[in-house]
């Protein structure tokens, strides 16, 4: 199986990410829809961190410690 981000940079190699495509109805460059791909997910991923808070979860560090993860180190989390 391949991974999505392996199927992006096979189908859409570095040199096409100046190339057009229509999306909603609008030319957009490849790059840009990378980089709207990336910003919907951080999105969601911030979404999902307020969701996990209220319903008493510990959130994951994926960029790094998250606030419960420091408190578990001893550490003060980073303000």
């Amino acid at each position: 199986a391949c991974s999505l981000a392996g199927e992006v940079k096979r189908k859409w190699p570095d040199a096409s990410l100046q190339d057009e495509l229509i999306l909603y109805g609008e030319k957009w460059e490849r790059r840009r829809v990378l980089s709207a791909l990336i910003l919907h997910q951080a999105h969601h991923r911030g979404q999902m961190t307020v969701l996990m808070r209220q319903a008493g979860l510990a959130v994951p560090g994926i960029y790094g410690p998250s606030y419960e993860e420091w408190a578990t180190m001893g550490l003060p989390p980073m303000q």
